[in-house]
């Protein structure tokens, strides 16, 4: 099945901290640029190339997704898939699959050769072109942390590629007509071959009526062929990310472009909206090799991949992989656990993540390596790196403020800088008001109470979304604890101490104390917008949310509804900007700064007075 769930729940897998065949690349390519980009969690900023890929995989989906027997050149029809309320496929859902209630098309219309077939893909193309592109253009515009201008997005070179992935495509529908079906052509005709997860078609899960294309004997027509060659792919219209598969064990994660299945082996297809050329062709070959191994993994050790290819929609052409041997498919597993264990279970400081830039790899159109393969200069894949203005190995000053104090609103702010943020905390005092804790069978616990400590008081609970697990069963109202680890916070003018899996409340006596009234929760703080990480849109998304560098680090600064100042909108990235009067927080295992609706966000340098990122 190209699509493994794994429930996390209870198994002390972070799902939002999987390895993932990207990080292994980006690990091997530089271990220090994997620090700033998972650790600190700096995005890269999003160039207009992203439109032409976007684009160019929406709209060959929804041309794969359709029947020439079901569906004319010219037709307005959308197979929209019916979506759960977690933006999956609803295949629970049997009367909402629009294919089920379509009338086949007089046969006399139907593509019978390979050009009438082709003709009938690129009306479909003209038709599903612009919505597809216009969605891409439009998911790029929203995104603040974008790069470039939009007249660097080529429609006419995305139709191009799109045509070409059409072609590529209609290759295997022709070879399955020349092996007149392939193994399961009598079982398709029969409506007995739908596999566990079937390809987007417009047809629910369960469905064992016979295709309206499907003939009762005879040679296999162009029709069937298209059919019966149909790789299963992402349903364009799933929600990002939801149709990936996980490890068996919940730790590694991948999202596979297409499996073609129709002669009864496993070929899976990377799709790139390129030429090949450039170090990331690199990537491709590795990651479509990661993708093998968890094929692997994720059916018993029992099936093994036929092959693998990249195809590059800008040359139309199929870059054929090697396939790992068993042998290494078991290297794999080790090495990976080990990397994972290193990498996202643990929390490597920046020492653990060396400056090892790996040689920059050259590869021609089509992705073939050049002659030589490698550039001569050790560090040439540092002249273009993201981070290169934060990195020892690079000489770019990216003049990141280190203050620590400003003069605004006729006041004077003392700054904090974001490696003094203390976001965690130790508090003992007496339980009152306790509520709980109950331990359900996953080992979930519900609790609340107020911590006391002479007049002074703090909310204690669990932090939202997590799942505290150290806690004493001795707890009780009166009873003297030390709350240890805790997330500082601040609700309603009320000290709030946020509890998550790396926390305690033990019990302790008199002698011990850890002083309510220390715990800091406000802090100010002056940094450089290095991204844009969410902007409310009125739908989906109700917050805004910034990471800020200064000399000392990273902070992550988030504001939600109504605490999001006027100022936000006109923040862009490279501006140096000021925090003021927020709240202590910590997200991901770094510091993070939360509006109130008494924050402020101030403008002091503009992103063209600073050097670029």
């Amino acid at each position: 099945m190209p699509v493994r769930t794994f429930d996390a729940a209870g198994t002390g897998i972070d799902p939002y901290r999987r390895l993932s065949a990207s990080q292994t690349n980006l690990w091997t390519s530089c271990p220090r640029k994997w620090f700033y980009a998972y650790r600190h969690g700096l995005k890269g900023p999003m160039p207009p190339v992203i439109i032409r890929g976007n684009a160019a995989e929406a709209c060959l989906s929804r041309i794969m997704q359709e029947s020439p027997v079901l569906i004319a050149p010219d037709s307005t029809t959308l197979l929209t898939s019916p979506l759960t309320m977690d933006k999956d496929p609803d295949y629970d859902d049997t009367t909402n699959w629009l294919a089920q209630r379509l009338d086949a098309r007089p046969e006399g219309d139907w593509p019978d050769s390979r050009e009438a077939l082709e003709t009938w893909a690129l009306a479909r193309l003209d038709f599903h072109f612009d919505a597809c592109w216009e969605a891409a253009v439009h998911n790029w515009k929203i995104t603040k942390n974008r790069s470039g201008s939009i007249e660097d997005a080529d429609e006419d070179e995305c139709r191009v590629m799109i045509a070409a992935g059409i072609r590529m495509h209609l290759d295997e529908v022709e070879g399955c007509l020349e092996a007149n079906g392939g193994p399961m052509l009598e079982a398709w005709r029969a409506g007995e071959a739908r596999p566990d997860s079937p390809a987007p078609d417009g047809f629910p899960l369960i469905w064992n009526t016979p295709h309206k294309a499907a003939r009762s004997s005879g040679e296999v027509t162009w029709c069937e062929a298209w059919e019966l060659a149909r790789p299963w792919f992402v349903d364009p219209d799933a929600g990002q990310f939801k149709q990936a598969t996980c490890h068996p064990d919940g730790w590694f994660q991948g999202e596979y472009d297409m499996i073609y299945r129709w002669n009864g082996n496993i070929r899976i297809i990377d799709i790139k909206a390129s030429i090949g050329k450039g170090d990331r062709s690199g990537d491709y070959i590795e990651q479509l090799r990661l993708y093998a191994w968890l094929w692997w993994e994720t059916h018993d050790h029992t099936e093994d991949v036929e092959g693998l290819e990249v195809w590059y929609l800008g040359t139309g052409t199929v870059k054929v992989i090697r396939k790992p041997t068993e042998s290494e498919l078991k290297d794999y597993e080790k090495e990976l656990k080990e990397l994972y264990q290193k990498l996202r279970a643990g929390d490597p400081s920046e020492a653990d993540c060396p400056t090892k830039p790996a040689p920059l790899r050259i590869f021609e159109e089509g992705g073939k390596a050049a002659d030589p393969p490698t550039d001569p200069d050790p560090n040439a894949r540092c002249i273009r790196c993201d981070y290169r203005g934060l990195c020892e190995n690079v000489e770019h000053d990216l003049d990141l403020p280190l203050e620590r104090r400003i003069e605004r609103f006729g006041h004077a702010w003392p700054i904090t800088p974001f490696a003094e943020i203390v976001s965690r905390v130790d508090a003992v005092g007496n339980v009152g008001l306790l509520r709980g804790p109950e331990f359900d069978e996953k080992g979930i616990i519900t609790f609340r109470f107020d911590l006391k400590e002479g007049y002074d008081k703090a909310v204690v609970k669990p932090n939202y979304g997590k799942n505290p697990t150290n806690i004493s069963r001795a707890i009780a109202n009166g009873v003297r604890v030390r709350v240890k680890n805790a997330i500082p916070g601040i609700w309603r003018g009320n000290i709030e101490l946020l509890l998550d899996e790396e926390s305690e409340v033990v019990i302790t006596d008199d002698e011990d104390e850890a002083p309510i009234v220390e715990i800091v929760t406000q802090v100010n703080v002056v940094g450089r917008v290095w991204s844009i990480d969410a902007i409310p849109n009125g739908v989906d998304v109700k917050r805004w949310a910034v990471t800020l560098l200064d000399q000392s680090g990273v902070c992550s600064v988030v504001a939600f509804r109504g605490s999001i100042p006027i100022t936000a909108a006109s923040v862009e990235r490279g501006d140096e900007v000021a925090i003021l009067n927020g709240t202590i927080g910590e997200f991901g295992g770094r510091a993070q700064v939360k509006l109130s609706p008494s924050s402020k966000v101030v403008h002091l340098r503009a992103n063209d007075e600073l050097p670029a990122f």
